[in-house]
């Protein structure tokens, strides 16, 4: 299976966790051309990340990915058979992506000082902080964000996490678990986890890239 995009997206490493997590066998690569391409708009038209090639199945968008990936490889699945199991996972994948993810991704474009407005900035903030509060509401307290077993609440949140941790403090924010004991449990629990932490450090490596000179 070709997935096309970078690991730096959290869109991208939805699809990569699930895929690492299943051990499906994949190929991580960017679009030749570039996403605008002729190419690569032919298999994507919105031309966007990621976009799988699976046989002759094409598909873009990560939640679609990663149900169409969870269906297809019935092992190690990562959406909960029982009804309210499965609710509760996609509930904490829902308020990690929309509350949490989506306002951090948006302080992207306040991080030069120079050009900053902190009225928005302060205004992103306030929604992660009340997300990452119902966050806390929503953890389980055991291994994984919704239970004993890794699942699709996983996929999102540790991505999201990811772009938490390394937004934050060029904000003046230090430490933004807080006094939240089960987000600082899970965030201990996906660093140290082989899977999750790998993927994590991946990031990492791939923001200093990002970033200008390399930092």
């Amino acid at each position: 299976m070709d997935v096309y995009g970078g690991i730096l997206s959290p869109y991208v490493a939805r699809v990569i966790l699930t895929a690492r997590h299943k051990g499906i066998k994949h190929k991580l690569k960017m679009p030749a051309g570039g996403l605008k391409s002729p190419e690569y708009l032919a298999l994507n038209p919105l031309g966007k990340i990621p976009t799988i090639k699976d046989g002759a199945t094409v598909l873009y968008e990560s939640s679609v990915i990663v149900d169409y990936l969870d269906a297809k490889h019935k092992k190690k699945r990562i959406v909960p058979a029982a009804a309210k199991d499965a609710a509760k996972a996609r509930l904490i994948a829902t308020v990690f992506a929309e509350y949490v993810q989506a306002p951090t991704l948006a302080l992207f474009r306040q991080r030069d000082p120079a050009t900053r407005d902190q009225k928005v900035v302060e205004e992103k903030l306030a929604e992660i902080n009340r997300g990452l509060d119902v966050v806390e509401k929503l953890l389980s307290g055991k291994a994984w964000a919704a239970g004993a077993k890794f699942t699709i609440a996983d996929v999102f949140a540790v991505p999201c996490w990811f772009f938490v941790s390394a937004m934050l403090p060029q904000f003046g924010v230090t430490d933004p678990i807080g006094p939240r004991k089960k987000l600082r449990k899970y965030v201990a629990k996906i660093t140290k986890d082989k899977l999750t932490g790998g993927v994590l450090t991946e990031m990492g490596e791939a923001m200093k890239s990002f970033r200008p000179g390399g930092r």
